[in-house]
């Protein structure tokens, strides 16, 4: 209060000088106790109330409970260290040692943009953050997960799959056959949910000992949109009526790391397989509107590039709205009052 009282009726320079410097260094010095770092990645920083008093307790499988922190998980630390039962001196990797020694923190899986998707949390499996359960992550802390996979289920950063995992019942997909006659197979009701080799043994052509190589590549169903692979996504043969979100279904072998052997030879009417405007063009879904559209050089599936919400729509509308007349048309397209 002296201090601040000098300042203002207008002490000495070398008093001011003093207290900014000494005012600094103490923001230093907090800053030396907490860096930046310690709250995680800043596309998926760590949440919580950090440096507070008290236990937190976590009870693992073996019903055995142990007091954790009461600001678990609110930085990066190894929380597992010395305290989780398999990482004291006679636990298994033991002190320091695997999981243990690596760092993690909750997030909000909903404000997290970085390569390796968070997880639920099991420490506090009732807890919510802003009416959502919790999750924690080790890599926004620089910390290797030791379960993770190198291609997640959930398929890679960027274009992650869509639908529903672990859905009960089945669909009844009709196929089409090389010889024209049509066939049908019952898929799992979860069909495209996650990356899996969907086709094999269920696709007609999938069950024999000498199915081709398709049979076995995993794919997924994703959000065209939200899919910022360099191999764009395809329209579904096998639903082609349905929708997600008001647009065609697409899938993608190279979210799940596959290679696509299917497109080429077996769903000849996909969009990437038409060589010209006109074959491109000439491609309808169901009530007559346009599937397939036109990029000047290639056709992908129309909504990749005429619809809104498409990043490479919205790059068009970046690149080309220095001209009054097209922001507003680009402006009347998302409004849904007109299209360019």
């Amino acid at each position: 209060a002296a201090t601040a009282t000098a300042l203002l009726v207008g002490g000495a320079p070398a008093l001011a000088s003093q207290v900014l410097h000494s005012s600094l260094r103490a923001h230093s010095t907090a800053l030396a106790v907490r860096p930046l770092g310690q709250y995680g990645d800043t596309k998926c920083p760590c949440i919580g109330f950090d440096s507070v008093d008290g236990d937190t307790p976590v009870t693992f499988a073996n019903r055995t409970t142990v007091a954790y922190p009461a600001d678990l998980g609110a930085r990066c630390d190894a929380w597992d260290d010395r305290r989780h039962p398999d990482c004291r001196e006679v636990g298994d990797p033991g002190m320091g040692a695997g999981f243990c020694a690596q760092k993690w923190c909750y997030v909000d899986a909903c404000n997290c943009d970085i390569p390796v998707m968070p997880k639920m949390a099991t420490y506090v499996p009732d807890a919510l953050y802003q009416g959502k359960p919790v999750f924690y992550s080790y890599a926004t802390c620089g910390g290797k997960d030791m379960w993770s996979d190198a291609i997640p289920a959930a398929g890679s950063d960027g274009c992650r799959c869509i639908g529903f995992d672990n859905i009960p019942g089945t669909i009844d997909i009709k196929l089409e056959g090389s010889d024209g006659k049509t066939m049908e197979a019952s898929y799992p009701a979860e069909i495209g949910g996650k990356c899996s080799a969907w086709d094999d043994g269920v696709h007609p052509v999938c069950r024999g000992k000498d199915a081709p190589k398709w049979c076995k590549q995993r794919w997924c169903y994703v959000d065209p949109c939200s899919c910022k692979l360099d191999t764009a996504p395809k329209i579904t043969m096998y639903l082609p009526d349905a929708m997600f979100t008001g647009m065609s279904l697409y899938y993608s072998y190279e979210t799940c790391g596959s290679k696509d052997y299917f497109t080429e030879k077996f769903n000849t009417d996909a969009c990437v397989n038409q060589d010209s405007k006109d074959q491109c063009l000439s491609l309808k879904k169901k009530g007559g509107l346009n599937k397939c559209a036109w990029t000047g050089k290639k056709c992908l599936g129309w909504e990749l590039v005429e619809h809104p919400l498409c990043e490479r729509f919205m790059q068009t509308v970046h690149n080309r709205a220095s001209t009054p007349h097209f922001a507003l048309a680009a402006l009347a397209i998302m409004l849904g009052l007109s299209r360019a």
